[in-house]
């Protein structure tokens, strides 16, 4: 099976979220389409009714190795036309997706039709849905990984890899970890009174302007490893404030986030926020921590995954791959904390979410060897 012409398939359907409510046809069919070559390629296959796709089989090696991914994209932008026509330019194919995974989806469904034997004892394929969107269902709002996960408390494998973009600056790097996240909301509560009469009132905005001055000299996170350095600021991603053009305005609301580094303690982390906001003075303050901490995790270097994942690139290019964490958020942290799975992150991949995806054609030759290497037997 040619990874190219697999991801040409892929790239068609159309996996994205157009209402809250509605699993779209797009990744019904998806998921048809890849349970489908899954079942002629030995696994048992089963879907759920978020269109997660879950397939097993058995060989005689030794532990068990879950492979996970998602099939589900961003929605296209407005400024790129034909995002579901894939393009074939030099050595980039285009098109939604290509990167930001079916790329990944494609050299695995490559890599597994041509397997014959297998160094683990159980090769477990996940193409998941909803990582990229959620969807409302029965009440809740849901992910496709922590709802399979939730109603599959017993799920579990050795080690694994999540498979998402790791390729910077046309080189291969393996993730050994995520990032987690504390969210909150800050208000600052003014006085309305009528715009013609402003002295009358207190400008919650203008109050805002100083909150927001002090969250930006909170001292950011920062990470190291293996050469790799990131920072991590709080990020005032939303503004709520005013209720007419002629009120002033009484109420001003952000709404934040504070990506949480592996190393980092979150009770540290909302102290030092909560602290610098109670050092403001001459503004009435109110801050709302969300109780759902998404924690960080990592799998420490010389765990047997890492060293499976390092190796197998350098038995393909010639060179092991640097070290590092994922900034954003992929399904590796659910399999981590909800399934105890030690889970390293490597994909084809090198963007996502941007007018213009593409993979490149080497890069995604390239994985499918590297999952070659990590199934053959040890010798």
């Amino acid at each position: 099976m040619d990874p190219v012409e697999i991801l040409k398939q892929l790239i068609k359907f159309p996996t994205y979220q157009v209402t809250s409510d509605k699993v779209e046809e797009g990744m019904k069919d998806c998921a048809s389409f890849l349970s489908d070559h899954l079942v002629r390629l030995g696994f048992n296959v089963s879907v759920d009714e978020l269109f997660n796709v879950t397939a097993e089989r058995a060989f005689d090696g030794k532990k068990s190795f879950l492979m996970n991914t998602h099939f589900d994209t961003v929605p296209p932008s407005s400024e790129w036309e034909d995002t579901l026509v894939p393009m074939l330019r030099g050595n980039r194919l285009y098109g939604l997706g290509a990167s930001d995974a079916k790329g990944g989806i494609a050299a695995t469904l490559s890599a597994l039709s041509r397997l014959e034997s297998c160094r683990f004892s159980k090769l477990i394929v996940q193409f998941m849905n909803y990582e990229d969107n959620a969807i409302e269902y029965r009440g809740r709002r849901w992910l496709g990984a922590p709802y399979f996960l939730s109603n599959n408390p017993g799920f579990t494998a050795d080690y694994g890899i999540n498979i998402e973009p790791t390729v910077v600056n046309d080189k291969w790097t393996v993730s050994t970890g995520c990032t987690g996240r504390v969210s909150f909301t800050v208000k600052t509560l003014g006085k309305e009174a009528h715009s013609s009469t402003p002295n009358l009132g207190r400008n919650a905005i203008y109050d805002m302007v100083k909150v927001i001055t002090a969250i930006r000299q909170i001292p950011p996170g920062k990470y190291k490893i293996d050469g790799f350095e990131a920072g991590m600021p709080v990020n005032v991603a939303i503004i709520e404030g005013g209720r007419a053009i002629n009120i002033v305005p009484g109420e001003c609301k952000l709404t934040c986030e504070r990506r949480l580094f592996p190393d980092e303690k979150p009770k540290e982390a909302i102290e030092t926020i909560r602290s610098a906001l109670e050092k403001i003075r001459e503004v009435k303050v109110e801050c709302d921590f969300n109780p759902k901490v998404q924690l960080p995790y990592i799998v420490d270097k010389n765990e047997e995954v890492i060293s499976l994942v390092v190796e197998s690139v350098f038995r393909t290019v010639g060179y092991r791959p640097s070290l590092r964490i994922e900034l954003g958020r992929t399904d590796s942290v659910y399999l981590y904390h909800d399934a105890g799975i030690k889970t390293a992150i490597i994909g084809p991949g090198h963007m996502a979410h941007t007018a213009g995806e593409y993979i490149n054609i080497d890069r995604l030759l390239e994985f499918t060897e590297v999952l070659d290497n990590m199934f053959k037997q040890e010798t």
